[in-house]
């Protein structure tokens, strides 16, 4: 069972507010690290349909408007919600961009059928019913990362595919990581660790363990394989940095659950499956693709809320208050948090979400300085 309790963490993210390339893995068996490969195709993005400003020939510097573009799709509106070519054409575009540090996310994409690939390997509803079953025969198959663009038009890309408000996403991008998608020293990634490389702590990862175990282990030395060539990283072993540290010291087993904009967790913990066979990797299928692709996070973050708000997680019902059912979008958000229904911790995370939202944090001078937003490591350098 899928869940994201995250009860420890501060998802305040510190902030002093109110409130490129295309990048394809080449054909070759997912399960499979060694052949697991990137390459760049900049030509390649014109071809896209107007999945970027460029190649849309907009020159609008503007932010988005306040009021937002999309609007919630009502709960039992999923078989006609609009395809990835569909919400293409309605994004608005701007070369408006807070967060330049996003650039190589931005531009990178999952190759067509990667993620659907993983997901049929950790299928979610196992025969108990769990999950409504066109969890696994829709929603995780329509999943696929493919757009590319700035931070903000990815946002509104994910909330038209999914029906969901772009100013909603907006906010929790601002809970979750202040809109970074992979802040990271770059020294050394491709080493493994040891001498940079290291993530930026809640600026696109967060969610340590409490301690180290055999399944953390498992975890933490699987996505120590995965990803960009330039972004395969062991985390385990990664210095002690000055800023945006760890809240622990890396060690075998210590590593982040979650990464991205949208902070997705990647970790499934081998009991949420019992009495099934764990997860490969004990990671549920997001991972590299929901780090290494911004729109990837977002894809994923729209299926997961749709399919809440849509009613298809039965599971929710013996959580929380325990009266989970379709049409609740702010329950929704509060179990993205905290894996059950309308808990303390759950309603205190939506409340945020809720306050940023009506304040349009993501517009105000101060958060549109990305530059505010972390500090340069003496040893280690600035992040990107």
């Amino acid at each position: 069972m899928e869940k994201f309790a995250r009860l420890a963490r501060r998802f305040t993210l510190a902030l002093v507010i109110v409130g490129s390339l295309l990048l394809l893995p080449a054909a070759a068996p997912l399960g499979n690290p060694s052949t697991t490969k990137w390459s760049t195709a900049q030509g390649t993005l014109a071809a896209d349909s107007c999945l970027s400003g460029d190649a849309c020939g907009v020159t609008s510097n503007s932010p988005p408007l306040p009021s937002g573009y999309f609007d919630l799709k009502l709960a039992g509106s999923w078989s006609s919600l609009p395809s990835d070519a569909d919400c293409a054409d309605q994004v608005h575009y701007s070369t408006w961009e807070p967060r330049p540090e996003n650039v190589q996310q931005n531009h990178s994409k999952p190759a067509p059928g990667a993620m659907a690939a993983a997901f049929s390997m950790r299928p979610r509803d196992r025969g108990v019913g769990s999950y409504n079953s066109l969890w696994d025969s829709w929603l995780l198959p329509r999943v696929d990362g493919q757009f590319t663009g700035t931070t903000d038009e990815i946002l509104q890309w994910a909330a038209c595919k999914w029906g969901l408000p772009d100013n909603l996403i907006r906010a929790v991008a601002v809970q979750e990581s202040t809109w970074f998608q992979y802040l990271h020293f770059v020294n050394d990634a491709s080493d493994g660790g040891g001498g940079g490389g290291s993530c930026y702590w809640l600026r696109g990862c967060g969610d340590g363990f409490a301690s180290s175990t055999t399944d953390s282990i498992a975890y933490c030395n699987d996505i120590a394989t995965l990803g960009l060539d330039s972004e395969v990283h062991d985390y385990q072993q990664d210095p002690v940095t000055a800023a945006g540290a760890y809240p622990y010291t890396p060690t075998s087993g210590l590593c982040p659950k979650t990464f991205s904009i949208l902070g997705v967790m990647s970790w499934d913990d081998p009991a949420w499956q019992a009495p099934y066979p764990a997860y490969p990797g004990n990671q549920n299928g997001t991972f590299p693709f929901t780090r290494d692709s911004t729109a990837a996070a977002a894809d994923y973050y729209g299926a997961y809320i749709r399919g809440c708000y849509e009613g298809w997680m039965n599971w929710l019902k013996s959580t929380g208050t325990r009266n989970y059912g379709a049409g609740d979008l702010w329950g929704c958000i509060g179990a993205w948090y905290s894996g059950d229904w309308h808990s303390s911790a759950a309603d205190s995370y939506l409340g945020n979400v809720q306050s940023t939202e009506n304040n349009t944090t993501w517009l105000t001078p101060v958060f549109v300085d990305s530059r505010l937003h972390y500090a340069c490591d003496a040893k280690y350098g600035c992040p990107s």
